[in-house]
């Protein structure tokens, strides 16, 4: 398993997907570039992941199964923030699902939750 905190984004894009460990508390910053990260077949290491997500002048698409407890906080200025997949889901979990909290700002950018492809 491959184990990450942090995913950065300059000038260029970063990926995270497959099998990979999610800690607690995970950074995604994106600056002039993009980013994604699928949550689909990813391990959760605490009840709660808190993913702060950063998106200047770029975008970061975040992957949610749906059976997790998904909660969308943060302040798009001149961009998207949240998405409307992110917001119609919350809560739509079991109570023993993982919860993601998705906080973050998007300037002139956007950070974008989305079911994964059937």
């Amino acid at each position: 398993m491959r184990h990450y905190s942090l995913a950065l984004g300059v000038f260029g894009g970063f990926r995270r997907d497959g099998a990979w460990v999610v800690p607690p508390r995970f950074t995604a910053w994106s600056m002039w570039g993009g980013g994604r990260l699928d949550l689909t077949e990813a391990r959760f290491t605490a009840p709660e992941t808190v993913i702060r997500a950063v998106a200047l002048w770029g975008g970061i698409g975040i992957v949610v199964p749906d059976d997790i407890d998904l909660q969308v906080r943060g302040f798009g200025l001149f961009g998207v923030f949240g998405g409307r997949e992110g917001r119609a889901r919350r809560g739509t979990a079991g109570a023993a699902a993982p919860r993601v909290v998705v906080k973050g700002l998007a300037l002139f950018g956007a950070v974008v939750t989305k079911s994964p492809r059937k």
